[in-house]
């Protein structure tokens, strides 16, 4: 670990893993260009090729680092029920087959939604064992994990955080991103809304931004700056919100500018309280929309929200409603654990995925091997709306996606783009 980032291989060349996504036949198989560091040293070496030198582990730990308390843990708490689920059904499938049967061994630390525990609880992990890491679900606990991981050299896939700053601002080597940062959020809002509306026959011109004042919702709001115009959507107010607050002075705002919709980029409790305050001020507008929004994808949520939201629109990354091995995975997680499964835990366990598939490919347990291996897969069956997940020299998926929901009958129900909708527009 901890080798000079000069000396380290390009992250970028094809590997192409191709296991099953079921239940069934979980992440069961994988091909190489001929790199990877494959498991047994079957050329007569002593495996000295990258491997465990012939005699494999007999786990790999995988590292959990997301919000198991406070305010973040309703969604916390089953992100980190996903990267379990993920691991089960592969040891249930055989276990890491380069590996010789190796199990996968999942352990969770828990960081509070507090960037100051982001790099902690990352540390803590790594000493107990962790290969790789996941998390944190908070862009600034992620940010602040990251870098704790790049400095200790053991590989980081986010699970969900949208900021742009964590890859873009800092070349990091060992963080990976398989859902789509601030930047394509906002391109694919802007986009597929306006069509999905006009297509539709209906018009918008205007928009509200009420978005959570961090550099989650900073990193949306600029994007959204820009590709909002650029559909020809005028930004006509922007709104910030602070976590804990009423959100009664920010409706007042949209309210008076009256805009065709308002698009809310904040977490559950945020959006929730967003929708309160409209609701006391007897205001609606034309249409309640999210980007990378959590609450408009959590069936509980929506529930809470009612009438306020049904006919609105979202985008974030979701399970893919046209695979059959994703609904598996839905149903398996909600008999398992007797809770929802939302956008951010179908993303969390897709992350899930592509780590498997790189130790897979990797035949180790070493952190440098199996973060050679995640620069050069290519992930192509996983439960994700996305194409296969292949990462850029920045650690970003240059195949991100973020599809527009839209809210029917309380339920969030993809529509766009067409190769991965479920239902029609409905007016």
């Amino acid at each position: 670990m901890g080798d000079n980032p000069a000396d380290r291989v390009s992250r970028r060349s094809f590997v192409k893993y191709s296991g099953a996504a079921g239940v069934a036949g979980a992440l069961a198989g994988c091909s190489s260009n001929g790199g990877g560091g494959g498991g047994d040293g079957n050329d007569g070496s002593d495996g000295s090729d990258g491997s465990d030198g012939g005699d494999a582990p007999d786990e790999v730990i995988i590292g959990s680092n997301h919000p198991l308390s406070g305010s973040l843990s309703n969604t916390g708490e089953r992100m980190d029920q996903a990267v379990k689920l993920a691991a089960m059904i592969k040891n249930e499938a055989g276990g890491i087959e380069s590996l010789d049967g190796a199990e996968l061994s999942v352990i969770s630390g828990d960081n509070e939604g507090a960037q100051e525990l982001g790099g902690e609880v990352a540390q803590e992990l790594i000493d107990e064992g962790a290969s790789v890491l996941t998390g944190c679900y908070s862009s600034p606990v992620t940010s602040a994990a990251t870098r704790t991981a790049e400095s200790a050299g053991v590989p980081f896939v986010i699970s969900v955080s949208v900021a742009n700053s964590i890859l873009q601002e800092t070349q990091l080597n060992y963080a990976y991103r398989p859902q789509p940062p601030a930047n394509q959020m906002a391109v694919d809002h802007a986009r597929l809304l306006a069509d999905a509306i006009r297509n539709a026959g209906e018009e918008i011109e205007t928009a509200g931004l009420f978005y959570i004042d961090i550099s989650f919702g900073q990193s949306v709001r600029d994007a959204l700056r820009e590709e909002l115009p650029a559909n020809d959507i005028e930004i006509v107010a922007e709104t910030a919100y602070e976590p804990g607050d009423t959100a009664d002075t920010q409706v007042t705002t949209l309210r008076d500018a009256d805009p065709d919709a308002v698009i809310a980029t904040t977490y559950r409790s945020g959006t929730i309280e967003l929708v309160n305050a409209m609701n006391n001020q007897n205001y609606q507008p034309k249409y309640v929309t999210g980007c990378s929004n959590a609450a408009m994808n959590d069936v509980s949520a929506l529930e809470e929200m009612g009438d306020t939201v049904e006919g609105g629109f979202a985008n974030n990354f979701a399970l893919d409603p046209t695979s059959d091995a994703a609904s598996e995975v839905q149903s398996r997680f909600e008999s398992e654990f007797d809770t929802s499964f939302d956008a951010n835990v179908a993303m969390t366990y897709a992350a899930t995925e592509v780590i498997i598939a790189a130790i897979e490919e990797a035949g180790s347990a070493d952190p440098d091997d199996i973060n050679n291996a995640l620069g050069e897969i290519t992930v192509e069956d996983h439960i994700a709306a996305m194409p296969p997940i292949t990462f850029a020299d920045n650690g970003e998926n240059e195949n991100s996606l973020a599809p527009l929901f839209q809210i029917q009958d309380l339920e969030d129900r993809v529509v766009a783009p067409e190769e991965f909708a479920e239902t029609d527009v409905q007016f």
